[in-house]
């Protein structure tokens, strides 16, 4: 099963390491689809056949409620306010979690993450923030753009394995009852498979963003349970703006999972932070120029704000999440498996 590699337990913050307990992070519970349990298991309660579809040890696991004990997590490493090409906006990296080390039961063989961003009704922008009228070109959209994303794509190791099919016929030669002229064929094709991510920007405007993680076919280890996202979103001057995600997966069995819960994350710069606080704030290394709410917490720069805006379009995305240097490690995803043997197709 594909796991994190050390060097993500920890990140690094104007030259100190932070620990992960500073991290502020969202639960969300797994429900499942149902309908489609029902097509996987249900005919097969009585006598177990093995199929593509069927694996008994996650058959067993969802017969004893594990998929109720198992939660996907998403945790936000670093929030920078600043400037994008000359507009206010924020950078924001986070890290999902489809297998906590306490709540992991389950391995998926595909999983999508959708953030979503929004202007804040709380502040006063939600409405004002609404093209009325996307066809005229006067009427300017001020609520929070998505500028860029990382990653866009990244493709993992390869992996090749030759599969054998076999094929058989049988034509009768005699009166019904006799004897037929049978024959049986193989044939062996190759097959590729690669670890892919690929993210892309949804809306018009673009404020929403779609990842899609596909696990290696041909090794079928699993996608990478700890990947890191981040996105650049330009917001209004001073004003706040949300973001939502939406997390789902299908499990090894082809069983789809929807993460359910997770609280809306509030982003304050650091003007809008100053003229409406609420709650006792939490300082942390993670947030720069700014603050940010998850439920009734609220954390806030441990140090000063910059005098000059950050320049957001300078910082290099993957050193900040690793996923490139993660996924073509000699830990990564389908490392070491370039050819694999002969395996015979059920």
């Amino acid at each position: 099963m594909a796991s994190a590699d050390t060097p993500l337990a920890k990140n690094v913050v104007g030259g100190r390491l932070i620990e992960e307990e500073e991290e502020p992070d969202l639960s969300f519970s797994l429900e499942e689809d149902l309908n489609r349990k029902d097509q996987l298991f249900t005919f097969r309660k009585d006598k177990p056949t093995s199929t593509t579809n069927y694996h008994a040890k996650e058959h067993q696991l969802l017969q004893e409620g594990k998929l109720g004990s198992s939660e996907f997590a998403a945790r936000l490493r670093q929030v920078i306010f600043g400037v994008y090409d000359g507009e206010p906006a924020c950078l924001i990296v986070f890290r999902v979690d489809f297998a906590s080390t306490k709540k992991g039961w389950f391995r998926f063989r595909n999983a999508t993450v959708e953030a979503e961003f929004e202007a804040s009704a709380d502040e006063g922008g939600g409405a004002a923030s609404v093209r009325e009228d996307d066809d005229e070109e006067d009427d300017e959209y001020n609520g929070p753009l998505i500028r860029k994303i990382y990653p866009e794509l990244i493709r993992g190791h390869i992996s090749s394995a030759a599969h054998t099919y076999g094929l058989g016929f049988e034509i009768p030669v005699a009166p019904i009852g006799g004897a037929g002229f049978a024959a049986e064929y193989k044939i062996t094709s190759p097959r590729e498979g690669l670890h892919l991510i690929q993210g892309r920007l949804m809306g018009s405007p673009e404020t929403k963003v779609k990842w899609n993680m596909n696990e290696n076919e041909v090794n079928k280890g699993g996608i990478y349970e700890q990947p890191m996202f981040a996105a650049i979103v330009r917001h209004a001057q001073d004003q706040s703006f949300t973001m939502s995600l939406k997390i789902k997966a299908t499990t090894y069995g082809g069983l789809p999972v929807t993460g359910k819960g997770g609280s809306r994350i509030l982003f304050k710069p650091s003007k809008a932070h100053q003229q409406s606080v609420k709650m006792a704030s939490k300082p942390t290394s993670r947030v720069t120029g700014g603050s940010f709410e998850v439920g009734t917490q609220q954390w806030t720069g441990a140090t000063a704000s910059l005098s000059t805006p950050a320049d957001l379009g300078a910082l290099d995305l993957e050193t900040l999440t690793h996923m490139r240097a993660v996924l073509m490690s000699e830990q990564g995803p389908g490392a070491g498996q370039s050819i694999l043997p002969l395996i015979d197709a059920p």
